[in-house]
């Protein structure tokens, strides 16, 4: 009960990213991968990501960057650098920032099934380091949905019981390969 409450206040909050001007409304997919993300962090007895609109602005001018391109990396568009994209979309004074971005899943319930089942997005997913969370969703391009999820903690915060680490302790992507779009689709 406390924890819909809690997504529930949250998504009250700060709303979550529409994928792109003229494209479909995304909020219910997004809200939906957010409430499937926070239920594995739970079952995993870590706290609930809080929705951040700064890291939301990143994870869907991503996603639409991905969309647009024929690049599928932690490094594709105009800034390569994904801290460099957190601190253009105004996320600063972090600790600990990560990133998951996937293609070609056709539901929030897939797409985060596919990250929990890849150790590198499982990772960032259950990490007790990361404490805020942004959403990015695009239909378009290639793989028709490019979905992204950027981390983050703020420095001097404490996540379940630990002092967050020092910036440079904590810049996570999966490793090369495990972002590949999902077979078949």
């Amino acid at each position: 009960m406390v924890s819909a409450l809690l997504l529930t206040g949250m998504l009250g909050l700060l709303p979550l990213p529409a994928a792109a001007t003229a494209g479909p409304d995304h909020s219910a997919d997004l809200a939906r991968e957010l409430e499937l993300t926070n239920a594995a962090r739970q079952a995993a007895g870590l706290t609930p990501l809080v929705l951040s609109a700064q890291l939301s602005d990143a994870a869907q001018n991503y996603s639409q960057v991905l969309a647009a391109g024929s690049c599928f990396e932690h490094t594709c568009g105009a800034v390569p650098d994904f801290a460099e994209r957190l601190g253009q979309a105004g996320y600063v004074g972090w600790s600990a920032i990560a990133e998951n971005i996937a293609a070609g899943y056709p539901t929030p319930e897939a797409v985060v099934a596919g990250w929990l089942a890849s150790p590198g997005h499982r990772a960032n997913i259950l990490s007790a380091t990361l404490s805020e969370i942004g959403l990015g969703l695009v239909s378009g391009g290639a793989h028709g949905t490019y979905w992204t999820q950027e981390f983050g903690s703020r420095r001097g915060a404490t996540l379940n019981g630990e002092a967050a680490p020092a910036p440079d302790e904590a810049l996570a992507a999966p490793a090369p390969g495990e972002d590949d779009p999902p077979s078949g689709e």
